[in-house]
């Protein structure tokens, strides 16, 4: 498939036109950014011509550069409401492992606490348990930049954090979500502040002690209600290639924001 470099302000209905397009032809969101974005590099290329260079600021796509954290949250070029989290350095990705050395600011907790900016894109406010965050794996991302995923997530995975699929608890649990196997875990938090680092939660629950946990996928949300109180639930999703899961995480998120469709507009 030919690389695309798209023209400033490629999105909204153009995007989603040849991303259905491209989703006939059995590509993924993610391989549709990949082709928008000119390449596995093409990411991190506009990231860093766009926003982290002298005359960054002025561009659209750049919704938020932090320099003392070292991160951006940059608009992806799918989804009205669909943003991503990258970090000012280079990262690969969920297989590098300075994404696992703890080193730097916390980019999950970075990512939530913009999420305002959802609702904003969409002009209504979307409650806390209907948003989330994802990264995908190596095996199923197309770019070679770490990249968090922030927007709306899915009914189904709506369902399974409130106990639809089983009780997750404190201790990490095996269940299915989308028919994918996964684990979970329930992070008590009766603030929307997220204190934890998920990196950190997974791979201190991972066996071994390799810098790099093996290929895995990880997304995270927040449930108001539920016995035991508020908290964030985060659901570590490995390769499993027998098992028919490829850790593509950000499945659990909805690029068009069905569950906020019928909440009221913001006021103008």
């Amino acid at each position: 498939m030919p690389a695309l470099t798209p023209a400033r302000g490629w999105r909204g209905a153009p995007a989603l036109l040849l991303a259905a397009i491209l989703a006939l032809a059995g590509c993924t969101a993610e391989n549709v950014v990949g082709v928008l974005s000119g390449g596995r590099d093409g990411l991190w290329r506009n990231v860093q011509q766009r926003c982290l260079g002298n005359t960054a600021a002025a561009h659209p796509d750049c919704a938020q550069v932090d320099r003392s954290q070292g991160l951006v949250l940059y608009k992806d070029a799918i989804g009205k409401s669909h943003y991503l989290v990258i970090p000012a350095r280079t990262v690969t990705g969920i297989d590098d492992a300075k994404a696992w050395d703890g080193a730097g600011a916390n980019p999950w907790a970075f990512g939530w606490a913009a999420r305002g900016i959802v609702g904003r894109s969409l002009g209504k406010a979307v409650p806390d348990d209907m948003l989330g965050l994802a990264i995908n794996s190596r095996a199923s991302r197309s770019q070679d930049q770490l990249h968090i995923h922030l927007d709306c997530i899915s009914a189904a995975a709506r369902a399974v954090v409130n106990g639809a699929a089983g009780p997750i608890g404190t201790g990490w649990t095996t269940l299915r979500l989308e028919d994918k196997p996964v684990r979970a875990i329930f992070v008590p938090a009766s603030a929307p502040v997220l204190a934890v680092d998920p990196f950190r939660l997974v791979r201190d629950g991972t066996k071994g002690s390799a810098a790099a946990p093996p290929d895995r996928g990880i997304f995270v949300t927040y449930v108001q209600e539920r016995q035991g109180g508020a908290g964030f639930v985060v659901i570590d999703q490995p390769v499993d290639t027998a098992a028919g899961s490829n850790g593509h995480a950000s499945d659990f998120l909805d690029r068009r924001c069905r569950l906020a469709e019928g909440l009221s507009s913001a006021a103008g």
